[in-house]
């Protein structure tokens, strides 16, 4: 029997919240067939306990790992999707960015467009550019990489990638706006490897996890705060940055 790909947090009547790994794309589409909302419908643990196929909310990339809700009917569709429009949702990722940054908090607040010449790009401004805002706060520093909290206040597409990288501290790994990889031998000084061996990359996708949700409930208004595991290789990357590459 297939592994279920995911982690559910909570489940009730109203609500589904998973913790998605990274590589599985939150619907169908980009030449993605495997898809959260099709496991989730077809998935026995949510059978009879709240009606019949998960609704979509919000979004997240389908290389970044992490926490979403999903409605499992109509009327806590319309509830959340109002809270999310309304921007009350607070959202909360982990980010580990090339770079230090000078300052221990802040925001970027610039349009976000689509890129005119690659259509799976956004950029700032860009066509048919947004209003868009993305608070941040610093969790952590190492030797030219930092771990950030990012708050995107608005929702617009990769958000989070395009305002890091007009900062200047683009996602460590992001083949689309930045790095391709994250390397040991980076950080750690005399690193060597055995004849014949090739270095396995500490991460080789986007080095970005959804960690934490907080709305109201949509049926009991009661407020939720819902949080998702780093994934193993989220976590070693951390420990490994912490003896390797922390800043004395």
């Amino acid at each position: 029997m297939k592994k279920i790909p995911y982690t559910i947090i909570y489940q009730d009547e109203a609500i589904v919240a998973v913790n998605k790994p990274a590589g599985i794309a939150v619907i169908s589409g980009r030449g993605r067939k495997e898809n959260l909302l099709d496991l989730l419908a077809a998935d026995p643990a949510l059978k009879g306990a709240g009606g019949g196929r998960p609704l979509i909310v919000h979004r997240i990339d389908a290389d970044t790992s992490g926490v979403i809700v999903l409605a499992r009917n109509a009327e806590a569709h319309k509830a959340l999707s109002e809270q999310f429009r309304m921007r009350t949702v607070t959202k909360e990722y982990l980010a580990l960015v090339r770079g230090t940054p000078l300052h221990e908090s802040g925001s970027v607040d610039l349009p976000i467009g689509q890129d005119p010449n690659n259509k799976n790009r956004m950029v700032i401004r860009g066509v048919e550019p947004k209003k868009s805002r993305t608070k941040w706060v610093v969790a952590q520093r190492f030797a030219g990489i930092t771990l950030l909290k990012v708050y995107p206040v608005t929702g617009r597409r990769h958000q989070i990638r395009v305002h890091l990288k007009a900062m200047g501290y683009p996602l460590a790994v992001d083949p689309l706006y930045g790095g391709e990889k994250l390397l040991l031998s980076e950080f750690k000084r005399h690193y060597k490897l055995g004849k014949f061996q090739e270095e396995r990359p500490l991460m080789e996708r986007l080095t970005l996890h959804a960690n934490m949700l907080k709305f109201a409930h949509p049926t009991t208004q009661q407020e939720m705060s819902l949080s998702a595991e780093m994934p193993k290789d989220f976590r070693s990357t951390l420990a490994a940055l912490e003896k390797w590459a922390n800043r004395v």
